[in-house]
């Protein structure tokens, strides 16, 4: 993958994992509301389903987007090294 496919990717997985983030904390706080506005109302398990795959999602991204951070190497250098 090129450099700039691994910034593509760690970018997304630190958007996703945020995002998955509040959701799921969001989730937990205010059981009324409904996380992700109503994207995963198909989940079964109901709220507890739906954080449950919130919170796979975060865990997946987090894991891509760490990998891209690996594969890319040091993207900056010293002066005068």
């Amino acid at each position: 993958m090129r450099e700039g496919g691994l910034a593509a990717l760690e970018a997304v997985g630190m958007v996703i994992t945020a995002l998955a983030g509040q959701a799921v904390i969001h989730g937990l706080l205010d059981r009324d509301s409904e996380p992700l506005w109503g994207i995963f109302n198909g989940v079964p398990g109901g709220l507890a389903g739906q954080l449950v795959l919130l919170g796979f999602i975060g865990l997946v991204a987090m894991v891509s987007g760490g990998w891209a951070h690996t594969r890319r190497g040091p993207t900056g250098h010293r002066p005068g090294r």
